[in-house]
């Protein structure tokens, strides 16, 4: 780990030119990349340590790229050494959406979030960021976690034969609702964990690096029942 780290100081130091630099840890997710605020003579940025034997950061960096051109507020691409797996990107700040989010605060942030959703779909699909479909394998195999890991890992049982027959109905029945939607560009984790509040062009979006062409209602629904914060039923 230390030799990792001692080697993006030096590639920020040389090959993206910030000199003498500070790095703070910044963030993490569930993945093997880590995150250091990049303290320099001017401001700050935010260094990515993307092993590549573990992570691609080509999609992040084509979906970025994309997202940046249609006028959304996300990291900017400042370097990149896709060899090595470190990226050198914009500082939305450190205050997430779930950080903030109460009844004074709520319509403002929903509603820029809404707007940025809009943008985003008003496009159609990001062809240039090569974007895969969410196609019915894709979309099965996510369904097919709710059997494997709610109820069998968390529950401890297995469905079943007649609650296996629901199931599979409650199945077809999205998978058909999904495919027969508007495909457009789908964040895929469009809630209050990766979107940041910031001052200016709010929200910051984050985490965008799994996007995929799939159905208009996807994100909306990700957005609004997010699993990470609970409003009264009424709300």
């Amino acid at each position: 780990m230390m030799q990792r780290l001692e080697q993006l100081r030096h590639w920020l130091q040389q090959a993206a030119g910030l000199g003498e630099v500070s790095l703070v840890p910044a963030s993490a997710d569930a993945s093997f990349r880590r995150y250091f605020r990049v303290q320099h003579a001017g401001g700050t940025l935010i260094a990515v340590d993307a092993p590549p034997e573990h992570e691609d950061s080509r999609p992040f960096v084509a979906v970025a790229r994309a997202l940046h051109t249609i006028g959304l507020n996300v990291p900017e691409i400042h370097a990149v050494d896709f060899d090595r797996g470190f990226l050198l990107v914009s500082d939305l700040g450190s205050t997430l959406y779930l950080d903030v989010l109460d009844e004074s605060r709520v319509e403002r942030l929903y509603g820029d979030a809404l707007g940025a959703l809009l943008v985003m779909q008003a496009h159609g699909p990001l062809t240039d960021a090569g974007l895969p479909p969410y196609d019915n394998d894709r979309l099965l195999a996510e369904l097919e976690l709710f059997p494997e890991w709610f109820l069998g890992r968390h529950l401890g049982r297995s469905p079943t034969d007649a609650e296996r027959e629901v199931i599979d109905a409650a199945f077809e029945l999205l998978l058909t609702s999904a495919l027969e939607q508007p495909q457009v560009t789908v964040h895929r984790d469009y809630h209050s964990r990766n979107l940041m509040w910031v001052d200016d062009h709010n929200p910051g979006i984050l985490d965008f690096q799994d996007a995929v062409v799939g159905p208009v209602t996807y994100d909306l629904v990700s957005l609004l029942r997010d699993c990470y914060i609970r409003w009264p039923r009424d709300r």
